[in-house]
């Protein structure tokens, strides 16, 4: 985790307009985190445009995939 990243293990808010929100949502993912926010953090309000990516059926995905650093990680899971 970079300096500049700062996510607090506490319930609150999120700035999903932050440059690393991204690295942040995977760290608290990596510590198995069920809330975090951006409490501590510089960009916390950060209010700039975020780069809009075309989305089209073809490329649609209704699934969400699983970090490789989770894999055999997870206990009790049900499909």
């Amino acid at each position: 985790m970079k300096k500049d990243r700062s996510p607090v293990h506490a319930k609150g808010y999120r700035n999903v307009f932050c440059p690393h929100y991204r690295s942040c949502l995977d760290h608290a993912s990596e510590k198995y985190w069920n809330y975090w926010n951006c409490m501590d953090c510089r960009y916390k309000c950060d209010q700039a445009p975020v780069m809009e990516v075309v989305v089209s059926k073809a490329s649609t995905n209704p699934y969400y995939s699983i970090s490789p650093a989770v894999n055999g990680k997870l206990k009790n899971v049900s499909i």
